[in-house]
């Protein structure tokens, strides 16, 4: 909850959701994704959580996501669509072909708050960057937005007060030590959900 949170707890800093709220989280079995569907749900939004595969897409439905779909289903934005219509924010780690379908699928006045590109870089502006809708939540304007003498503790200590107080439990894949290289493997190939922990 210390680096993950703080990270969730800071994009959060952009969005002020509430029940009216149509929340879509590309890569919701990762870390951050985890803690930002479980934020979103208690704070009374409806949830569509991304995640590919079966096994990932059930672990997002548990997590609390109202819906939950496998981002390698083509069909994926229009049973997102359809779920609830238009979507108020997006909470994009992802880039590339996710980001494209999910910023199509934002009301208008909606936000498409960016915090990472693991398909697809964000530099060059792609396609799926909008003027006056997409905004990078990262580095200095997150601590910046956060305030105080120390803002990165600031927000280290509300994501383990969240924590502490049972409304956020993050995701964690234990390997044991012995299996590190199997843990590596797994990493790589997309296998795991969360933070990945080896165990002594």
């Amino acid at each position: 909850m210390i680096g993950t949170g703080r990270t969730a707890m800071g994009i959060l800093l952009f969005a002020d959701l509430g029940p009216d709220d149509v929340v879509l989280v590309p890569a919701a079995a990762g870390g951050i994704g985890t803690l930002l569907v479980q934020y979103a749900r208690n704070a009374g939004a409806t949830v569509i959580g991304l995640a590919g595969g079966p096994a990932k897409t059930a672990r997002v439905a548990a997590n609390g996501a109202d819906l939950a779909l496998d981002h390698t289903d083509p069909a994926w934005p229009e049973r997102a669509a359809a779920y609830r219509g238009k979507v108020t924010v997006v909470f994009d780690g992802v880039g590339g072909e996710v980001a494209r379908a999910s910023v199509a699928l934002l009301a208008p006045g909606g936000k498409h708050l960016v915090f990472g590109w693991s398909a697809d870089g964000i530099k060059g502006g792609g396609p799926y960057v909008v003027e006056g809708v997409t905004e990078s939540v990262l580095g200095e304007k997150m601590l910046r937005r956060a305030g105080g003498p120390d803002p990165i503790r600031t927000l280290e200590l509300r994501a383990l007060a969240e924590a502490s107080a049972g409304r956020l439990t993050p995701a964690v894949h234990r390997f044991p030590l012995a299996e590190a290289a199997a843990a590596h493997r797994a990493l790589e190939n997309r296998g795991t959900t969360g933070k990945v922990v080896l165990e002594p």
